[in-house]
């Protein structure tokens, strides 16, 4: 479309800044290029087209295995020096992929196939940076992913900051699963910082790769600062796995916040997982309403862990 083709013109120029006008804008998947500044200012919408087949299927990772993979709304593979922000909104439009996902689990679960739901059902991710190094994405308002929020996946150097993800939920009140915030994959020197996540499962979250294929890929993440985030629902302030495999290590987290998610720090993996966690400072966080301030499970979820 339109907004690709200035994409790509941009970058065949040596790169620069790609702007809006004030309005909604209706685009399947979107991939940003090397030195380009994809900007989406105050009064702009990125909204998320609900037909499947404008995600074209790429080579990702997802949940901790590498797959083929219906591509996300903003895409970032394989570049250098990529920056997307502005105070602007992408919305996923993601109720379509809840759906698909909910009817999957009443169809698998009897059978005993809770653990490959996730990965069948392939919804659409909103923002995935792949493979690239010097990324930022900074500001902008996220609403109602298909799947996860942010995934930094393979990545060096790489700065999220202050965006806002809100809105998982559609019609009725149904709610986004697995509408994950900010998931750091088997990536390095990141920073996290003032963020404020509201949202239906891991809020920030640090992963290194699931049982064979993790230990297979081994690579660690590492070198993540994460401070002065807010996170309000969700399923944990700062998450460690379940995804172990690769490692995760050399992590600081302070200043933040967590009201009223289910838990406050989770370290989570599973007998198959393998990986060492290791070298992490967790200082001054405030939880308010939180019931469960640090958790710790090494036989985490078996209907989603283990293959039956």
């Amino acid at each position: 479309g339109s907004i690709q083709a200035a994409i790509d013109a941009c970058a065949a120029s040596g790169g620069g800044l790609v702007t809006f006008r004030a309005g909604t804008y209706l685009s399947g998947a979107l991939f940003v290029k090397s030195h380009v500044h994809l900007r989406i200012d105050d009064g702009v919408t990125l909204l998320g087209t609900q037909d499947e087949s404008s995600y074209p299927v790429r080579p990702t990772r997802v949940a901790g295995i590498e797959m083929a993979w219906p591509a996300g709304l903003v895409n970032v593979v394989g570049q250098e020096d990529v920056e997307v922000s502005g105070k602007g909104t992408i919305d996923g439009q993601g109720e379509v992929w809840w759906k698909k996902y909910w009817d999957l689990r009443k169809s698998y679960e009897p059978r005993g196939l809770r653990w490959a739901s996730d990965y069948d059902c392939q919804r659409v991710r909103l923002v995935v940076a792949f493979e690239s190094k010097d990324v930022t994405l900074a500001g902008l308002n996220l609403r109602r992913p298909g799947f996860w929020t942010v995934q930094v996946t393979y990545c060096d150097r790489v700065t999220v900051d202050g965006l806002t993800i809100r809105d998982n939920e559609g019609a009725g009140g149904a709610k986004g699963p697995s509408t994950d915030g900010v998931d750091i994959d088997s990536s390095r020197n990141v920073l996290v910082q003032r963020c404020d996540i509201d949202n239906n499962d891991d809020d920030i979250c640090l992963k290194a790769g699931r049982d064979y294929d993790g230990l297979r890929v081994n690579r660690p993440t590492e070198y993540v600062l994460i401070r002065d985030n807010v996170c309000r629902r969700g399923g944990g302030v700062v998450s460690f796995g379940s995804e172990t495999s690769g490692g995760i290590r050399h992590v600081v987290a302070y200043r933040d916040t967590g009201i009223e998610t289910s838990e406050g720090i989770r370290f989570k993996s599973a007998r198959t997982r393998g990986g060492i966690v290791e070298d992490i400072l967790i200082r001054d966080i405030t939880l308010k309403g939180v019931p469960l301030p640090f958790t710790f499970s090494t036989d985490w979820n078996p209907q989603f862990s283990y293959a039956r």
